[in-house]
Parts: C-alpha cells; sequence; structure tokens
C-alpha cells in the first residue's frame, strides 16, 4: 500500500499550473459531476478540450487537479482552448481505481455520458466556438473517449448541439472495444497515442482497431513510440513498476510499468497540436 501511495503521489505531485477550478457539471444521463474549468488569455470565443482522465482518477489529496491532467490543461491553455476536465470519480465517491477489478464506474458505461455531459457544459459558454471542441482521454479515459464517439453510441442520443469535432486518445486498452464489437467506427477522426512497450494497455489490438477502422472508412491514426511505457507523456515521471488490473483479462493484479520518456513525450504533445488544430480551424 506504501508503494501505491508513493507512485499515485509522484503522478499528483504540485507543479506550477494555469488558473482553474471546479464547476458543477450534469453527466449526460444525469448525475450531477463536476469539472475542472481553466481558460485561455484573452476574450474569445476559443475552440475548446474535454479531458477524460485515467483510472489513477483526477486529483490530488487537495481535491486539486492531478499533476498529469494539470500539465495537459497548461499545454491547451498556453495555444488558446478552454479545458473542461471532467471528474468521473470523485462525485460517485471513487478514488484511484486502477487496482479495482470490480469498479463502480466503467469506461464504457457511465463515463461516455460524462463526456458528453463535458460537451454540453462547454457548449453553454459564450467564451467557447460550440462547434470546436475536441475530446481527450488518457487510458480508461481513452476508452470513455472511444466509446464516446463510436458511430451508435448510446450516450451519443444526448447531443443536442454539435458533437465533438475529433478526438486524441492516449493509450486506450483497445481490447475493451475489438473484444466486444467487431465493427467499430467512429462519428469524428480519432489519435490514437500509445508506447510501443506498453505492457498495461497493449498496443497490437489498437494497431488492429485503427487498420479495421480504416478498411471501413473511418478516420483514425495511430502513433506508437519507441522504448515508452504507460504514461509516458507524464511530467518527471521515473519509469517503475506498478501492480494494476487489466479490464478485459480475468488475471487479477499484474505488473506493468508505467512513466516518462520525454523524446515521446515532446513528440506525442506536438502531433496532439497540430492534430487540433489541423481539425479545429
Amino acid at each position: 500500500m506504501r508503494c501505491l501511495v508513493i507512485l499515485i503521489g509522484m503522478l499528483l505531485a504540485p507543479q506550477a499550473w494555469a488558473n482553474g477550478a471546479w464547476e458543477e457539471i450534469w453527466s449526460a444521463e444525469g448525475t450531477i459531476i463536476r469539472g475542472w474549468l481553466a481558460t485561455p488569455e484573452g476574450d474569445g470565443p476559443h475552440p475548446a478540450v474535454v479531458m477524460m482522465h485515467s483510472c489513477f482518477g483526477p486529483v490530488d489529496d487537495q481535491d486539486e487537479l492531478a499533476a498529469h491532467d494539470r500539465s495537459w490543461v497548461n499545454i491547451l491553455t498556453d495555444v488558446g482552448y478552454v479545458v473542461l476536465a471532467v471528474d468521473s470519480y470523485t462525485p460517485r465517491g471513487a478514488g484511484s481505481l486502477c487496482q479495482e477489478r470490480n469498479r463502480p464506474v466503467l469506461a464504457r458505461a457511465e463515463r461516455p455520458w460524462d463526456a458528453i455531459g463535458g460537451l454540453q457544459f462547454l457548449q453553454e459558454r459564450s467564451d467557447v466556438i460550440g462547434d470546436k471542441i475536441a475530446i481527450m482521454g488518457w487510458s480508461n479515459g481513452a476508452i470513455s473517449l472511444l466509446w464516446a464517439v463510436r458511430d451508435g453510441a448510446s450516450a451519443a442520443t444526448a447531443l443536442e448541439g454539435p458533437d465533438f469535432r475529433t478526438a486524441v486518445a492516449y493509450y486506450p486498452l483497445c481490447n475493451d472495444v475489438v473484444s466486444r464489437i467487431d465493427d467499430y467506427l467512429p462519428r469524428v477522426p480519432v489519435l490514437v497515442q500509445i508506447g510501443a512497450d506498453d505492457d498495461w494497455t497493449d498496443p497490437e489490438p489498437c494497431r488492429s482497431l485503427v487498420s479495421e477502422t480504416r478498411s471501413r472508412g473511418g478516420e483514425m491514426a495511430l502513433e506508437a513510440y519507441d522504448q515508452s511505457f504507460h504514461l509516458f507523456d507524464a511530467p518527471d515521471t521515473p519509469v517503475r513498476p506498478f501492480m494494476a488490473v487489466n479490464d478485459v483479462e480475468e488475471t487479477g493484479l499484474i505488473e506493468i510499468h508505467f512513466g516518462t520518456n520525454d523524446a515521446a513525450r515532446d513528440q506525442s504533445i506536438r502531433r496532439t497540436l497540430d492534430w487540433l488544430a489541423d481539425h479545429l480551424r
């Protein structure tokens, strides 16, 4: 347990951040949740990004946004995006779920509705361009992203305005999708970014998902970064082992690795910003 606290603490360690605050929002399925809202300089209106957190959850022990998520808030607001980092866990009484098999909040169940709720919250703001909103997700949040933007997704029935314009998914567990449906198509262009050495969310199912989706006419792209594990984009997090649950495989806790690869982090940030600029122009 002490090891778990130390590892999570590294991911949640405070840094210098852009301004932001928690806002109450409604999940599209009717539950009150919340999101960390941060705005860039200038009056706007601005394009925007909905962020979906990993299974570690989005907060530190001070109930502030965690270091990994905050680093992305800074990156995105610095280049002119309004950002809403949706918290699917805390309002439902959940903390880190990475070591939980029977999770009370699921990437394919509640969280796609949370994503749509975040989209609708932003569309009600006068400083946001309502038809220029992207969604980004990491790990469990990236799985929820894939389900949220799926053609025919239940959560999409709640859409009242424009859809997400595009999506960026960091190291999703693509098995969560390919093990359940064989005709996946996204409603919007999706960029998947993953570590080539990821031993928590295997990149091979993502390669297959992207290839098969493109063969059906869907717009998906994949970037796999050499010598990179899970959370390679986390700031200042040395690579180390961690005992975690894989959502799909019935293996209990498995030893995986996560941590920063500075070169891959920098490359993926540039790729993300280029992708967003291309699709939100």
